[in-house]
């Protein structure tokens, strides 16, 4: 399990109904949303890793009527906002949150969901995390599933953008575990669990989502 304290680089408004906002999700939702919509098919149950404070996940219920979006996080204040979020939502398709470390049990049975969605994930934590998450979703996805990681990567044999070099500096300043991770380095974890090399969709603000699939049994 991790024992690291939540890594927040934000500060989060709040409702009274316990709903929280983040800035960022704010600025990118309907974009991760209208990629989700593009990336996957009509329905089938999506496993949402660090939801944050939920806004993605009910967004992406509401666009996505197909699929049942069952939000996790192991942050406590997550949890409450996301748990807000769904009761605001209301929406028959979005699960209550559930409690997940990446790297500890994850509570859904072997080959039982279609896909696995991360958002700003694999940058704020060490590497370890984002392999401890492909094995899960490699254990977890059916059959030509697939696992999408939205973020900032760095591109192999592109100039890497400023503003996403100088992101990567600051996170090593904070913790040399941090980092902006390239698309290697994902690729790499991903092929060493058995899913298949991304798929790379760009995004605005020189981020990505990323598609690992399952293999086709």
């Amino acid at each position: 399990m991790n024992d690291r304290p939540p890594t927040r680089l934000e500060d989060l408004d709040g409702e009274p109904d316990g709903r929280r906002f983040s800035p960022s999700a704010g600025r990118n939702q309907r974009d991760v949303v209208d990629a989700l919509a593009a990336l996957l098919p009509p329905r089938g149950v999506c496993l949402e890793v660090a939801a944050g404070t939920g806004e993605h996940a009910a967004l992406a219920a509401r666009r996505l009527p197909g699929w049942r979006w069952r939000p996790t996080d192991r942050d406590a204040e997550a949890l409450a906002s996301i748990e807000a979020w769904a009761r605001h939502a209301s929406l028959p398709n979005l699960a209550a949150p559930v409690l997940l470390d990446v790297a500890g049990d994850w509570p859904c049975e072997a080959s039982s969901l279609d896909a696995v969605f991360a958002s700003n994930l694999t940058h704020i934590s060490p590497l370890s995390a984002a392999a401890a998450l492909m094995r899960s979703a490699r254990a977890h996805l059916r059959s030509g599933g697939a696992l999408l990681l939205y973020g900032p990567v760095f591109l192999p044999g592109e100039r890497r953008p400023d503003g996403n070099a100088a992101f990567d500096r600051e996170l090593q300043q904070r913790d040399p575990s941090f980092g902006v991770r390239t698309l290697e380095e994902l690729d790499d974890l991903a092929t060493r669990t058995g899913l298949l090399r991304a798929e790379v969709r760009r995004m605005p603000v020189d981020n990505v989502m990323l598609r690992f699939r399952a293999p086709l049994s």
